[in-house]
């Protein structure tokens, strides 16, 4: 029924029947029906309800948005379709946040977050700030922190409002190697526009931690740059700060260990019920004991996307709950159930922020499972995508991801029982998100279960496993390397990558 009642509306509009309001943007007119404006949108059904002037005029113009992504709303209204695109997604979501449609701006901002990088963040940053988006403006912030060395070189950084460019150069949490680059990226957007902008400069120079600038430095850009030794009271400024500002606290990565047994003098093994944090050095520097909500029952896996931990917990034989953890607070909060509640023994994954969970098995009876779920930050709930390509279900597999693509090698197939038929596959499939395709590609050399994988320079690395060696995946070549000589079997550890080293941990 409603998809026939939409197919319907769109051919009375096509054909021109019953229309009785022309919408106008930048000339362009569009004629529709108010009752189709109303039902559709917020702003248009305080529009036509509420007695404004425009209720009763045949055409209405709509200022502040693009012709263009008018077109697309209308569209939409009538149809319940839209592609959203690098070309369309800034009008669009300009357009759907003024007209208050609200499905449409989810899915803008659903695209924007995904195609965060070094050169969309700060325009996905003003552009959040404009619509009021708090929460695509902090994902924003934080990766334009994250990347300041390549963001303050684009040009989008040479066009940013000044109270953004403030907000950003002030930020504890600005990753600047040196703080003198700081200072340059200042001078580098006020030299962009100086006549407009160097009122502007003072205020700016705020932002800068002068007591962590090279003294020297300092003295020679202050008699060499005019624009710097021109500011009114910039030494005085420069003394001011340098007795007061604090250090940047740059984020530094570490290692979280959390799940597995520890190996206890006692006649059964316990469970491990803390998170420990280990600097790179392997050093242990914090032990917290892990939120009684995420405590190991039945295990749990687990994957770090955005500074934060995605737990999937097996809270019992029949209920699989998601958890996402926040190291900072120690604390966390429980997401939507996944479609296949009662999965066991799967693997998770982040790929460009979005959270995957990979086959498995179900109780009672410890089917295989081939399904495959996305979580969706936007609704809290999680979405099948398309299912592995091993029809028959694995489990105890090894997951990564390299060259924006999720890779699976070998585990187990088949039922999980007391008497256990399952075999082990050398099968490795590859899912492409952008098609939503899995595909077979290069077998591994040997069928494997239970394997780590780590992905470095667009190499993966399998370690563990009761692999006897570090074996290396070429994604590009199809081909398989050896890359050590014979170690002792691992079997059972963890394996994460930090900076471009591998850290295999337990087992």
């Amino acid at each position: 029924h409603p998809a026939t009642f939409l197919q319907r509306l769109h051919e009375l509009r096509s054909e021109g029947h019953m229309l009785d309001v022309t919408l106008c943007a930048e000339g362009k007119e569009i004629p529709c029906h108010r009752l189709v404006l109303s039902a559709f949108a917020e702003y248009f059904h305080a529009m036509f309800r509420g007695g404004h002037n425009e209720s009763k005029k045949d055409k209405i113009e709509i200022g502040g948005v693009s012709a263009v992504a008018l077109q697309l709303l209308v569209d939409y209204a009538y149809t319940s379709k839209i592609t959203v695109t690098a070309d369309n997604v800034q009008s669009l979501y300009e357009a759907a946040n003024m007209l208050q449609v609200k499905g449409v701006e989810d899915r803008c901002e659903e695209f924007l977050t995904d195609e965060l990088s070094s050169e969309t963040c700060l325009v996905t940053w003003v552009l959040a700030d404009k619509v009021s988006c708090k929460r695509l403006l902090e994902k924003a912030k934080f990766c334009s922190l994250k990347y300041f060395e390549e963001v303050c070189t684009t040009e989008e950084f040479l066009e940013l409002p000044v109270d953004i460019l403030k907000a950003y150069l002030s930020d504890s949490g600005l990753h600047a190697k040196k703080e003198e680059q700081v200072l340059e990226a200042i001078m580098l957007w006020a030299g962009h526009d100086l006549q407009q902008r160097q009122r502007h400069v003072k205020a700016l120079l705020e932002c800068v931690r002068f007591s962590h600038v090279d003294q020297d430095y300092l003295k020679d850009i202050l008699k060499k740059d005019r624009t710097l030794s021109s500011v009114p009271g910039v030494k005085e400024l420069i003394q001011h700060q340098s007795m007061h500002a604090r250090p940047r606290h740059i984020h530094q990565e570490e290692i979280l260990v959390l799940g597995g047994v520890k190996h206890v003098m006692q006649p059964e093994e316990e469970n491990n019920k803390d998170i420990y944090r280990l600097s790179l050095n392997c050093d242990c520097v914090d032990i917290s004991p892990l939120p009684e909500s995420v405590v190991k029952i039945n295990g749990y896996e687990a994957c770090a996307v955005n500074n934060d931990v995605v737990i999937t917990v097996a809270q019992s034989l029949s209920e699989c709950k998601v958890w996402q953890y926040k190291p900072s607070l120690n604390s966390c909060t429980q997401l939507g159930n996944l479609v296949r509640k009662e999965r066991h023994l799967h693997s998770v994954v982040a790929l460009q922020g979005q959270v995957y969970v990979v086959g498995g098995i179900t109780s009672p009876n410890w089917a295989p499972v081939y399904d495959v779920e996305v979580y969706s930050e936007t609704t809290d709930s999680w979405n099948l995508v398309a299912p592995l390509s091993l029809q028959g279900g694995v489990r105890d597999l090894g997951i990564t991801t390299c060259c924006g693509k999720i890779f699976v090698f070998g585990g187990r197939t088949g039922h999980c029982t007391l008497c256990d038929q399952s075999h082990i596959t050398d099968a490795v499939q590859c899912y492409d998100p952008t098609r939503n395709v899995w595909t077979f590609v290069a077998p591994l050399p040997n069928p494997m279960q239970s394997v780590m994988a780590c992905t470095v320079n667009c190499k993966i690395y399998l370690v563990g496993g009761q692999l006897a060696h570090v074996l290396c995946y070429d994604p590009l070549e199809e081909c398989y390397v050896r890359m050590t000589g014979r170690l002792a079997p691992w079997c059972a550890c963890g394996a994460t990558v930090c900076g471009s080293d591998i850290y295999i941990i337990g087992g």
